[in-house]
This record gives C-alpha cells, structure tokens and sequence, in this order.
C-alpha cells in the first residue's frame, strides 16, 4: 500500500484560517486511506504554521500509537528548516511519559531566546507520577511563553488560565494518550499562534459517555460546548473550558478562536461566530484547537472580567 504523503506548501499565509484549510485536507488524506506510513514532505516549504504543525504532530502521535511509521522529507540546501524541524522535534515531539521531573530546566533552556516551544506532547493519565509531570510541564511551559513574550500582569495571567484550560479538557474528556502544544510568537506581528490538540474519543463521544446533556450530534455538542454546557456536575458556567477561554480570548484580548471535533468546527473572531458541518470525509478523531493571541500591551484587558461569574 501507498504511503500518505502530506505535502506542506510553499509557505502558508498569515491568514488564520489558511493553515487550518490545509489541515482539513491532510485529515481528508488519512480518511481516504488505510496506509499506516506517513511521509510528512517539506521539500518545497519555506515557511509553515504552528497550527498546522501542532495537527500533524497530532495525526502522526495516533498513526504510531496505530502501530504506523512517520518520515519527513525536505529539501536538503534548506538547512534552516531542517534546523527549525529537528529543534521543535517533529513529527512525534518531546514525549515526557518518560522524562525525568528535574531535568525539565535542562530541557527547555535551549528554547529561552527561541520565539518558539519545542512540540509538547504531556501525559494524560490520573496515576500520581503523571499528575506531577504533566504539572510540571505545563509550568515549565507557561515560564517559557512568559519570558520569550516578556509578559506580565493579567495578560499573562489569561494565556496561562486558557492553556490550563483547554489541557485540563483533555485530561478530563480525550481518553487519548497524550495532549500536545505547540505555539509559535511573531515579534513583527505581535502575535501568539498556539495550538493544543488530542487523538482521542471526541466531544459528542465524550457527552454521550456522561449522560448529560444528551447532544443529538457532534454540531448539537459543540454549540453545547462553547456556550457552557459541561459533562460534570460542576458550574454550567465552566463547559469544557471552552466557553471562558473563547470569551477571554476573543471578546477580551481581541484574537480569534477555532476549534474543531469529529465532522464540525466553531470558529469566533471579532467579525465572525459560527458553527460548520464539514463534508464526510474531513472527520478529526480528537479535538483540535487553533488559538490567535495578540500581544500587546493592553491594560483594558482584565482577566476576572471573565472568571467571576
């Protein structure tokens, strides 16, 4: 059998949803075939995005844990790529399952003058050891977004909260394996791409299991999701995270918001709102999220405004 081979564009652009289009078509590319070798084929790319990155890492992580192999091709006089590729570790990314707790500063020391994290693939589980290393992680992660952004102040205090967030979603929700981050800062456009993604069971899987709520389909469970419905008999106000990290996000630090499970996405921005039925063929087993931060110096921003409820 063929390998799928993903072929990465020349470069995408700053376009928010240009990155995730070519995400729909990669995710079409693993629906339309059994193949369990995966060539990820930069040979013509000279610039690529941490959302569509932080999906491949996703889709390659469910391919190997499939018992599939992952390669990845570039054009060897592109030494830059080559670089950038080896130091964020894609495709499968750092896997700290087993990485020992004290030797995270080490690990992440390399990335202190970096505008990038490498590719972060933290533990789900609920046993002690877990629990401890992905905490771990997920400091060492914040601490590093915040000295590269050199953020403080409430704005610091949102990203924080929304990675918090949207990774204790999948923990709680995913039954996957691992959750993976991947962000990217652009010092010329002030911005944070941030993607945090799983291979797991899905939203509409994960209402049914709990009994609550009881969304006819995937579209039903995603307005469910993003307007404050959760699974656990907690505050409505908290859904799955979602809900408040959209609102801090878009409504209080003006960026944009997409996330996707199974055959449907919701995407917000200033100018947009709206939940989309994707064809059959384009169905993501997880949940994907693409997050569009500004950085800016925006003391209007106050991160209560969104969690006092």
């Amino acid at each position: 059998m063929e390998p799928i081979r993903f072929l990465i564009p020349k470069r995408t652009s700053d376009s928010f949803g240009d990155p995730i289009n070519y995400m729909f078509k990669y995710i079409e590319q693993t629906n339309l075939s059994d193949s369990k070798v995966y060539v990820f084929d930069f040979d013509s790319c000279r610039f690529t995005s941490p959302f569509l990155i932080g999906g491949l890492t996703s889709i390659a992580n469910s391919n190997l844990e499939n018992g599939g192999s992952n390669t990845w091709l570039y054009n060897k006089n592109d030494e830059y790529l080559a670089g950038y590729l080896n130091a964020i570790k894609f495709p499968e990314g750092i896997d700290f399952q087993n990485t020992n707790p004290n030797q995270l500063d080490e690990l992440f020391k390399p990335y202190y003058d970096k505008t990038y994290i490498p590719i972060i693939c933290f533990p789900t589980g609920l046993i002690h050891a877990e629990i401890i290393m992905r905490e771990k992680v997920l400091t060492a992660v914040n601490t590093l977004l915040k000295n590269q952004l050199n953020l403080k102040g409430q704005i610091l205090t949102g990203i924080s909260y929304m990675i918090d967030e949207m990774t204790q979603n999948i923990v709680d929700h995913s039954d996957s394996e691992k959750g993976i981050i991947f962000a990217q800062f652009y010092p010329t456009k002030n911005y944070l791409d941030l993607c945090i993604a799983d291979y797991g069971k899905g939203l509409y899987k994960s209402y049914q299991e709990s009994d609550k709520h009881n969304p006819k389909n995937t579209e039903e469970a995603i307005n469910f999701a993003v307007f404050g419905k959760s699974t656990k008999n907690i505050a409505e106000s908290r859904g799955f995270g979602i809900s408040t990290s959209r609102e801090m996000l878009v409504k209080g630090l003006k960026g944009k918001f997409f996330f996707m499970s199974d055959d449907t996405f919701y995407i917000q921005s200033q100018d947009r709102q709206e939940v989309i039925v994707l064809p059959n063929n384009i169905t993501y087993k997880g949940c994907y999220v693409a997050m569009r931060i500004p950085i800016l110096n925006n003391e209007q921003f106050k991160y209560y405004d969104f969690t006092e409820g």
